[in-house]
């Protein structure tokens, strides 16, 4: 019962914002592929490191790629704090060429991890200082992001090692300084997203699903639709 209370909820949560209304808006349906790996340097040191491709519009072309390393350290044994640096390219079309916009990005952040009944929570605590270039223009702006996340076992061995899951998510980014650089807003998007997991081994967890995104931008906030398809692999 309790499970299914705290399902509900997370449920609940993630998609509030797939209700909200703007009068002016642009609707898209991409693909992303995440891969994030977790490796283990020594008791107290890990490594990490995120790679993702997402597709434009209706799968048409690969318009960005993500590369994300990070050094982390354990605080205790459920809590770890990571320096890192984030490459973020992408590449859009504008009558027939493609026009290239790179973003670096360093990034400080604070994760928990805790159980509740097997069911494994993360929530994160994100801080990025962005190094924008906007139409051969640079900018500087800073965001944080909040992200909760909700592994819940469905049909599993009893240690939660091998097996099927729900993966719930949501997170949040706000927008802490040069907001007027980026979309002129606190907010800056949420993101939302659910969908089933197979955990092959304590080391990789394979996850398609859907995630609603929803972000202000400076002229017609943007929807997007996507389907995702995540590898989480650890050693």
């Amino acid at each position: 019962m309790k499970r299914r209370k705290l399902c509900y909820s997370l449920l609940k949560c993630l998609f509030l914002l797939s209700f909200q209304q703007t009068s002016a808006q642009t609707i898209e349906h991409n693909g992303w592929l995440f891969w994030s790996h977790q490796q283990k340097i020594s008791e107290r040191w890990q490594f990490s490191a995120d790679v993702q491709v997402r597709s434009a519009d209706k799968l048409n072309y690969l318009n960005t790629l993500l590369i994300r390393p990070g050094i982390g350290y354990k605080i205790a044994d459920n809590q770890t704090i990571t320096v890192g640096y984030t490459y973020f390219g992408t590449w859009d079309k504008e009558n027939q060429h493609k026009v290239y916009e790179p973003e670096n990005r360093i990034f400080e952040q604070f994760q928990i991890e805790n159980e509740i009944q097997r069911t494994e929570i993360t929530n994160r605590f994100r801080y990025e200082q962005r190094f924008l270039n906007l139409q051969n223009s640079k900018a500087f702006a800073q965001r944080f992001r909040y992200y909760v996340q909700a592994q819940i076992p469905l049909f599993t061995n009893p240690l939660f090692t091998k097996g099927l899951y729900l993966s719930v998510q949501n997170e949040l980014f706000l927008n802490a300084q040069g907001k007027d650089q980026v979309n002129n807003h606190f907010f800056d998007q949420n993101r939302s997203y659910a969908g089933p997991g197979y955990r092959f081994s304590e080391s990789l967890d394979l996850e398609i699903g859907y995630m609603f995104r929803y972000q202000i931008e400076k002229e017609a906030n943007m929807r997007n639709n996507i389907l995702q398809v995540v590898i989480k692999t650890s050693f």
